[in-house]
C-alpha cells in the first residue's frame, strides 16, 4: 500500500489521522478481509479527500475485492456444475437401470428408478417418458397428462409423447386437445419421414368426425395452425447462428425431414416374410412388421416321433408348423392321452408365451415337421412399440385357446358311457332372472383388488362393464345357449357344471371373487359349452357384451391389448386346469 503523505492538517476533528485509518484499512485486508478494508479506505476518503495515496489505496483494495469475488464466483460455479454433473450422471443411471427393470418387466422397480432420475434432474426427458407411460398403462390418463404436458414444455419436438398425450386426452374424452395433439405427433412423425402407428392414424379420422371436421380444407387449417406452433418453437431457439448451423437458418417443420434411402433388404429375409404371411397369424401384418418378425424368427425341423417340447419345457417359444402334423398329448400311467392336433399353418406353444411356466403337455412330430419358433423375448420391443401387432397375436391367441378349451371340454364326455340325450333341460323354476344393479367404480376396483390385478386391468374392467345380482343356484346361463357377454365374480361364488353322459352333472369349477367366465363365446360365437350358476346368495356379476368389447378393439389400441391380455391369460391358466382334470377323469374312468 501507499504510504500517505503528511497533509498540512492530516488529523479530523475527532483526532483520527490518515495514517490510523490505512493501518485499520491495511489490517482488514491482510485478513482477506476486503470488503471490510474497501469500506474504511471510502469512510477515509470522504474525510482525507485530498489524500491521494488514500485513493490509490482504495482503487487497489477494490481491484483485489473484485478479483476475489470473481475467483469466489468460478469456485462456486465451478462446484455447482460439478454436483449438476454428478446428479445428471445419477439421473442418467437411474434411467437405464430403469430402462433395465422394465425388460424384466419388474415395473414397480423400474419406476422407482425413473422417479429417482427425475428427483436428481427433473429435465431428464427419457424418465419423464418412461414415467408417463407408466402412468398411461396404469390408466391413471390424469397423471400421465400432467407428466406429458412437463415433458413437452422441456422437449417439444417429441412425437411420441403427444402420440401419447393424444391418447390420454382421448381416453377421458377430451377430444379437441386430444385430436391437436395426434396431429402434432403425425406432424413431427412426417418431417422425421416416418410413417404413424396405424391405430393412431384411425384416432384421428374418429377425431375428425367427432368434431364435425369433414372438408379436405378444414384439415388443412387445422395441419396449417399446429405446423405455425412448431414453426415458432423453430424460431424461438435461435438456430441461425454459425457455432451451430452455418450460415443458412434453421428450416420450418414443413421442409424437415428427406426420406432416408432405405437399407436393401436380404432376398432371403424377403422370401421369409414371405413365407410367414402364409400364416393367419401374420397375415394382417404390415410389411414393415413382417420384415421385423422375420429378423427374429428361427427355423427348425423335426423328424417324426420326435419332440418339439416336453412337459418339463419352460421356455417361452411359439411354434408354427409350415408343414407336417403334431400331436399335443400329456402322459398317463395307460399310454399318452392326445389332446389337440397341430396341422398345417397353424400354431402351438401359445401358452407359455403368454404365461411363462411349464409346458402342459407333450408336442410330437406325427410326421416330418417344418417349424417356425420365435422367442416372446425377440418381439417384446415390437409389442410395446406396435401394439397393434400385440393386439393380432392375442386376438389369434384367444381364438385358439377358446377352441382348444371347448376341445378339452368335450373330451371329458368321452371317458364314460355314453347315455341317451345332451344337456338336460331345467326345470322352469330353475331359470331365475337376474336383477340388475349398480356399484359406483371405487367399490368395483375395491372388490377386484382383493384378487391380485392391476391397476391397469382393474380400471379397464371396471369403466366397461355392468352389474348383475343372483342368489344361490339361480342361473346365469346353460349349456348350449347363445353367447353374447363374459363375467367377472364382483361379490359370491359361481358354480360351472356339464352334463356327463353317463355320470350326470359334474361341477367343473367353483369360481370365486376376481374370476372370470363365458369369455369363450366373445370370440369364436359358439354355444356355451357349461351351465353357469350362483353357488351363494348375493352373488354379484360385471358383465362385459360382445358390442363393448368390438368398440374397445376397434377404437382404442391399448384397451385392446390390455384386454386382449388379460383373456388370454385366463384362458391359458383354465385349459391348463382341464388337460390336468382330463387325466384325472381317465384315471377315473379306468383308463378307457
Amino acid at each position: 500500500m501507499e504510504r500517505p503523505e503528511k497533509p498540512a492538517s492530516d488529523a479530523a476533528p475527532s483526532g483520527v489521522t490518515v495514517e490510523d485509518l490505512c493501518s485499520i484499512a491495511s489490517q482488514f485486508a491482510s485478513q482477506n478481509r476486503l470488503r471490510e478494508a474497501v469500506s474504511v479506505y471510502e469512510k477515509a476518503v470522504k474525510l482525507f479527500p485530498d489524500s491521494l495515496a488514500l485513493k490509490i489505496n482504495l482503487g487497489k483494495t477494490r481491484n483485489l475485492l473484485k478479483e476475489k469475488e470473481e475467483d469466489e464466483r468460478k469456485r462456486l460455479m465451478g462446484k455447482f456444475q460439478e454436483e449438476r454433473s454428478h446428479r445428471d450422471r445419477l439421473s442418467f443411471q437411474f434411467t437405464s437401470m430403469g430402462g433395465l427393470f422394465l425388460s424384466k418387466s419388474q415395473e414397480d422397480r423400474a419406476a422407482e428408478c425413473f422417479r429417482l432420475a427425475l428427483l436428481n434432474n427433473p429435465e431428464n426427458a427419457n424418465a419423464r417418458m418412461e414415467v408417463a407411460r407408466g402412468f398411461y398403462k396404469a390408466n391413471d390418463f390424469t397423471s400421465a397428462i400432467k407428466e406429458l404436458r412437463n415433458l413437452l414444455a422441456i422437449d417439444p419436438f417429441r412425437a411420441e409423447a403427444h402420440a401419447l398425450l393424444g391418447r390420454s386426452l382421448f381416453y377421458l374424452k377430451n377430444y379437441k386437445a386430444a385430436l391437436h395433439s395426434i396431429v402434432d405427433a403425425m406432424i413431427l412423425d412426417n418431417a422425421a419421414s416416418k410413417a404413424s402407428p396405424p391405430e393412431l392414424i384411425e384416432k384421428f379420422k374418429y377425431l375428425l368426425d367427432k368434431m364435425d371436421i369433414h372438408s379436405r380444407a378444414e384439415r388443412n387449417d387445422l395441419v396449417k395452425s399446429r405446423l405455425e406452433l412448431f414453426d415458432q418453437c423453430v424460431k424461438h431457439l435461435d438456430l441461425e447462428k454459425e457455432s451451430v448451423l452455418g450460415r443458412a437458418p434453421m428450416r420450418g417443420l414443413k421442409d424437415l425431414g428427406k426420406p432416408k434411402p432405405e437399407e436393401a433388404a436380404r432376398p432371403d429375409l424377403l422370401k421369409l416374410a414371405l413365407r410367414l404371411r402364409t400364416f393367419d397369424l401374420l397375415a394382417a401384418l404390415s410389411d414393415e412388421n413382417l420384415f421385423t418378425i422375420s429378423q427374429q424368427i428361427k427355423e427348425i425341423k423335426v423328424k417324426q416321433g420326435e419332440l418339439v417340447f416336453d412337459e418339463a419345457d419352460e421356455s417361452d417359444m411359439l411354434y408354427l408348423l409350415e408343414s407336417g402334423q403334431l400331436l399335443l398329448q400329456k402322459q398317463t400311467p395307460f399310454g399318452p392321452q392326445p389332446l389337440s392336433t397341430v396341422l398345417k399353418g397353424d400354431f402351438f406353444g401359445e401358452m407359455n408365451f403368454i404365461d411363462p411356466a411349464s409346458r402342459s403337455a407333450d408336442a410330437v412330430a406325427v410326421k416330418d415337421c417344418a417349424l417356425f419358433a420365435l422367442r416372446r423375448g425377440d418381439v417384446e420391443m415390437l409389442f410395446d412399440a406396435r401394439k397393434e401387432v400385440a393386439v393380432q397375436f392375442y386376438w389369434h391367441f384367444w381364438k385358439s385357446l377358446s377352441r382348444r378349451t371347448r376341445e378339452a371340454n368335450n373330451l371329458l364326455k368321452t371317458f364314460f358311457a355314453q347315455e341317451a340325450g345332451g344337456p338336460q333341460e331345467l326345470a322352469h323354476e330353475q331359470v331365475s332372472a337376474s336383477k340388475a344393479i349398480s356399484i359406483d367404480l371405487a367399490r368395483k376396483l375395491k372388490l377386484l383388488q382383493e384378487r391380485g390385478l392391476s391397476a391397469k386391468e382393474l380400471r379397464l374392467l371396471a369403466a366397461f362393464s355392468v352389474e348383475e345380482l343372483y342368489n344361490r343356484d339361480e342361473l346365469i346361463f346353460r349349456e348350449g345357449d347363445v353367447g353374447d357377454r363374459l363375467y367377472i365374480i364382483l361379490d359370491g361364488k359361481v358354480r360351472i357344471t356339464k352334463h356327463i353322459p353317463g355320470a350326470g352333472e359334474e361341477a367343473l369349477a367353483i369360481l370365486g371373487k376376481g374370476d372370470f367366465f363365458g369369455e369363450m363365446a366373445l370370440i369364436d360365437n359358439e354355444p356355451r359349452s357349461a351351465d353357469a350358476k350362483a353357488h351363494a346368495n348375493g352373488t354379484t356379476v360385471l358383465t362385459i357384451s360382445r358390442e363393448v368389447l368390438n368398440e374397445i378393439l376397434s377404437v382404442d389400441i391399448e384397451s385392446a391389448y390390455q384386454f386382449l391380455s388379460i383373456m388370454c391369460r385366463i384362458l391359458t391358466q383354465r385349459l391348463r386346469e382341464i388337460n390336468l382334470k382330463i387325466i384325472q377323469w381317465r384315471l377315473m374312468s379306468g383308463g378307457f
